[in-house]
């Protein structure tokens, strides 16, 4: 689990409506710095962004897209590592569906070696369902119903939290997960190292 370093609500906003889009950041003196720094020739991430969501019962977000696709836009760059489309996965809105989520992360699985640096992104709604026990927290994709997470569209963050530690113990990678969602601070566990600024 050393290897595994989970930052929360990176790039968040004061509420999940989000009330203001990205701003160009130094990379010198930014959190990204920390990444540009690490980056190498095996660094592959993931980038989703949702703003615009398929169930009409579910509120559309200003910036979660436009935030994905600056950060995508950064990873591109000399700065960010110059990442190409074979390193490099981005899910904006209706792309961004459940299905195509889960295919992206199981690339992850199936490419990923030793010491290589992975870099999950997800701007969008998280939820948690209430109705059971343990309250499961979801990240909502695309397709995601405005209830009933059981039935598709959401990933869980259980299952989303074991791939995390799969790519991490099993694919021996440094992981880092940057998430900007309602509910995403029950990924945190005790034997994870994360950053919290969970607003919602």
């Amino acid at each position: 689990m050393r290897r595994l370093c989970i930052a929360f609500n990176f790039l968040a906003t004061i509420l999940c409506a989000q009330q203001k889009g990205t701003s160009p950041l130094s990379t010198t003196n930014s959190p990204l710095s920390t990444i540009n720094q690490q980056l190498s020739t095996n660094t592959y991430a993931v980038v989703v962004g949702i703003s615009d969501y398929q169930d009409n019962n579910i509120s559309d977000l200003r910036f979660a897209d436009k935030d994905a696709e600056a950060f995508a836009n950064f990873l591109r760059s000399s700065a960010g590592g110059r990442l190409d489309v074979d390193h490099l996965k981005v899910l904006l809105n209706e792309k961004a569906t459940v299905a195509q989520f889960a295919i992206a992360l199981d690339w992850l699985m199936e490419v990923v070696k030793e010491n290589d640096q992975v870099i999950i992104y997800f701007s969008g709604h998280g939820d948690v369902e209430k109705k059971t026990i343990t309250q499961p927290g979801y990240l909502l994709c695309w397709d995601a119903p405005s209830r009933v997470y059981l039935a598709g569209g959401a990933l869980a963050l259980p299952m989303f939290q074991d791939i995390i530690t799969t790519l991490s113990a099993q694919n021996k990678a440094k992981v880092i997960v940057i998430t900007d969602a309602c509910r995403s601070g029950k990924l945190a566990g005790s034997s994870v190292r994360w950053i919290a600024n969970n607003r919602c």
